[in-house]
């Protein structure tokens, strides 16, 4: 029986944010941040003044380097992101409170021409597109106490605390490394299923951070620790297709309105993933035996035999 233990570990390697790139976006996100300040004091000085903080998975450590797309001139289009929390936080006894389209609109023009590409607006945020392909989205929220509220353009004032998560998620994973890099897998299989089936959508980054996160299931291998913890996952949603948001809005289920495709499509891909890894696991070639997984996660999951051991059991 192989273990593909290495493997795994040289294809977290491939697949995590590099340095560079983190770098890039820490200097992209303080640039946007001073630009977006200067904008509003300068033109609403009188209004609530943006704060911001970080949130999503760059704050969580789990975020991936996305497989290239390519442009009609065959540039490289790398599509990762940035979420960025805008916040305006009312002082004491006090109203400053704004509609939601008009808070939007003031962050748009204040970063209206900070890249080539125009901003988009978007029903929860501003993103701001860079050449490169990756983009910075600009959540806008308003806090009066502990009451945190998403301006959302079509569902209203919507309490959200993007803080509250990443700060669950980084306590559950702050002494098991190997967490952090089973949900990196699980992106990575959405990222190539989905590149390679343009009709397949499955569940957010967001969601599939919380299903790896309640049904993680450590060991110091972690083909076996992936394995086990998606069986776990595909065993509890053909229970109950549900999954309950952990922070506020606590108890929220994100499949709720998942229709009959999606959900079957979701828990079929599941099946093939898990298939995929049993064959893994009892095949005793170690190229063959990354090979199925390879049909899961592509080619930048390594072959097998350089990093490989065989071991009974």
């Amino acid at each position: 029986m192989a273990t593909l233990h290495k493997e795994f570990i040289a294809f977290n390697n491939e697949i995590r944010l590099n340095a560079p790139r983190k770098e890039l976006l820490k200097g992209n996100r303080k640039v946007i941040k001073e630009k977006i300040k200067k904008w509003f004091s300068g033109n609403k000085p009188k209004e609530l003044q943006p704060n911001f903080w970080g949130q999503g998975s760059f704050e969580m450590n789990t975020i991936i380097n996305p497989i290239p797309k390519y442009d009609d001139k065959e540039n490289s289009i790398l599509e990762y992101d940035l979420d960025y929390g805008v916040y305006f936080i009312e002082k004491e006894n006090e109203d400053n409170r704004r509609a939601i389209t008009t808070w939007h609109d003031w962050v748009y023009s204040s970063v209206e021409d900070h890249t080539n590409t125009p901003p988009e607006k978007r029903n929860t945020c501003i993103r701001v597109i860079y050449n490169d392909g990756h983009h910075i989205d600009l959540p806008i929220y308003y806090k009066d106490g502990g009451l945190i509220e998403l301006a959302h353009k079509t569902k209203g004032w919507t309490t959200s605390d993007p803080k509250e998560f990443y700060e669950w998620f980084n306590n559950e994973a702050k002494n098991d490394q190997q967490l952090r890099r089973i949900v990196r897998y699980l992106k990575s299989w959405k990222n190539y299923r989905e590149n390679n089936n343009s009709n397949l959508k499955l569940p957010s980054g967001f969601s599939l951070t919380i299903l790896a996160t309640e049904k993680f299931c450590p060991n110091e291998d972690d083909d076996k620790a992936f394995r086990d913890t998606v069986q776990q996952i595909k065993n509890s949603l053909d229970l109950f297709f549900i999954c309950l948001r952990p922070t506020t809005p606590k108890g929220e289920n994100l499949f709720e309105k998942y229709s009959d495709t999606k959900k079957n499509n979701f828990l079929t891909s599941l099946g093939q993933l898990i298939d995929a890894c049993n064959k893994a696991k009892d095949e005793k070639n170690f190229k063959k035996s990354s090979e199925y997984l390879r049909k899961q996660f592509g080619e930048r999951f390594p072959l097998g035999g350089e990093h490989s051991q065989i071991l009974n059991r």
